[in-house]
Order: C-alpha cells, then structure tokens, then sequence
C-alpha cells in the first residue's frame, strides 16, 4: 500500500527556543528544508506528552506500512540554555521529557507486534549538556556544580569544549508503545519500550514493540545527538525531526522490545538495577532465539555463552536498562 503523506504545516516548534528559526533549517536539514519549500507532503506530528497513558486520545492513526514524520523537542522542551540548569527547571516543576504522539495503528491489538523503522533523524544546530548533582549518573557525585553546556553542531560533528570534534550518531530516547494501566512518565522504560536510551537506536535500525492496548499508540522523542554507551553521566539532548516507518504484524509478538540492526539483534530490557536488567536480558534473548531460530534451547545457550554480548543501556534514571546482542553469522535464518 502506498503510504499516506500530508503537507508540513508547522517547523516552528522544532525550532521554539534556543535561537531556532526556520533558516537555521537550511543548514540543519537541506534535505527536510528542500521538501517544506517545495510544497512536499507528509504526515507531522507535533503533539507532545510527558506520559504514557492508554486513556490519552490519539493524534493520529497510521496504516501498516505509513511512515510519519514526528516533530521532537528536546527532552527539557526546548527550555534549557545556558542560564538555566537541570536543578532550576526541576524546581520550578517542568513536566520532563515531553514525546510526541501518541499515533495509534490501524487494527493493532494487544497480542500483536509493531514494527517500527527508524528511516532518519535529523538534529538541530545546537543541543545542550545538562550535568547534574547529586545522583543523576554514575560520575555525578564527581562533578562540582551544576551546569549546562552548549554545544554545537558542524558539519555532522558536536563541537565539545573547543577543543573535541566529535561525529554525531542520532538516537532515540525513547520509542514506545503505550503500557496498560496507569498513567507512567516518558521518563520510565519497561516492556513497552520507552526511555531505554539504547545509542544503537539510530537511522536504519528496527524496533518490534509488543502491543500492549489497542491501536499501540506509539510515543517517541528524547533525541540524542550523542550517547556513550551506558549514558554513564548526560548525553547531548537535542531538538529532532524523526521519520518512522510503521509496520503491523498480527499475532506474534515478544515480551521485550527486539531490536535489529544490520549487525545483529538485541533484546532491551529494564529494571530497578543494571543486574536486574541484565538478567532479564539474558533471559529473554534466550527464549527469543528458542522460539524464532532452528536449534535447540542447549545450543542457543551455549552459543549465547561463547559469542553473546550482554550490555549496558543507561544507568541514570529510576530504571536501568539493557541488552543481550547477538550477531548475524550465528542467527543467519532467524527472522522475527
């Protein structure tokens, strides 16, 4: 099915704070800045959410196979700078993370699985350094002050300091379906996906989310232009346009989101500590190969043992997350 597109109506709030405007665009984004010149169409959301919660009405619905074009604030809604540090908005009571959508997909339904392809990110000018004591990453307690730090971005490169020139690597914050239940923040990460700050959810990879309540209702934002695997401290937030492609499978879905890169694939997990994380990892990359490969659960196991790799996600946050990779070569016949 041809996809549905939709004339650009609104670049501003991509551009809200920070000294955006719409002629940074040409220099940000030629490509995005070409197609809004000319006139051509494309589904944009702009809403925004700091929560997941099924009662929220949608912004949208999409067909399987419809890519969208998400219009993301930074995870501080474009009101950090310089003047202004993490603690300060924090005490006047910023609603954290806001993420665009939520975008429900035509006959989605619990049981089923969404299949979402990251088909471009593409950044702003100038994202933000917010560090911040006393607990907030592990070298935290190492830092002096509280500070944000403005930084650049060049010719596809984060200028740090003066003195470090950096290649950017977009990514996903967050990516998410929406839990049952109550009402959680944009904030928190689970099997529904969420704020699993993975650095490896980047343009061209694929995410399986489990659907969770009717129609999805898919969330997204909370760009990094730039994250150390772990994101041990802070990572370099910024304002984002993100295209995905949005994709149904009927009946088959995974406890975990499933992530697959050109590599490998990757079960995320969460949990209240790295170790708990860990383990969930470990345990639902297993069931994952047992249930989608050819060979038997002692195979699996002892090869996840001799060529897994089991990784940290992120250590800020209530939750930690994690991911069990595995490559390819070992996993040629595997398909979701």
């Amino acid at each position: 099915m041809q996809n549905k597109q939709y004339v650009v109506q609104d670049m501003k709030r991509f551009f809200r704070g920070g000294g955006y405007n719409l002629n940074n665009l040409k220099s940000a984004n030629k490509k995005l800045y070409n197609k809004y010149e000319k006139g051509e169409r494309m589904k944009n959301i702009t809403e925004t959410t700091p929560y997941y919660d099924e009662k929220l009405e949608s912004v949208y619905e999409a067909v399987s196979g419809e890519s969208v074009l998400f219009i993301a604030p930074d995870c501080w809604g474009n009101e950090l700078n310089e003047s202004v540090t993490k603690g300060e908005l924090y005490k006047k009571g910023l609603e954290m993370n806001p993420c665009c959508g939520p975008v429900t997909v035509k006959n989605a339904e619990p049981g089923d699985t969404v299949k979402i392809t990251v088909e471009d990110i593409n950044v702003a000018p100038t994202g933000h350094l917010a560090i911040y004591r006393p607990e907030f990453g592990g070298l935290s307690s190492y830092l002096e002050k509280d500070e944000t730090i403005t930084v650049p971005i060049e010719n596809g490169r984060a200028k740090l300091h003066g003195k470090f020139s950096i290649p950017i690597k977009p990514m996903l914050g967050v990516l998410a379906v929406t839990p049952c239940g109550e009402k959680k923040s944009t904030l928190l990460s689970g099997t529904y996906g969420g704020n699993m700050d993975c650095n490896l959810l980047n343009k061209g990879t694929v995410l399986y989310l489990p659907v969770q309540v009717k129609g999805g209702k898919i969330i997204t934002g909370d760009v990094h232009a730039l994250q150390g695997n772990g994101e041990v401290l802070a990572s370099l937030e910024i304002p984002a346009t993100i295209r995905l492609k949005i994709e149904l499978i009927k009946g088959r879905q995974e406890k975990w989101p499933v992530l697959e890169t050109k590599d490998g694939w990757n079960v995320i997990t969460s949990g209240l500590t790295s170790d708990e994380a860990n383990e969930h990892a470990m345990i639902a990359m297993a069931e994952f190969l047992t249930k989608r490969g050819e060979l038997t659960n002692k195979e699996w196991l002892t090869l996840m043992g001799l060529v897994g790799e089991a990784n940290i996600c992120k250590v800020v946050d209530t939750y930690k997350t994690a991911r069990f990779f595995m490559g390819k070569e070992y996993t040629e016949n595997l398909e979701f």
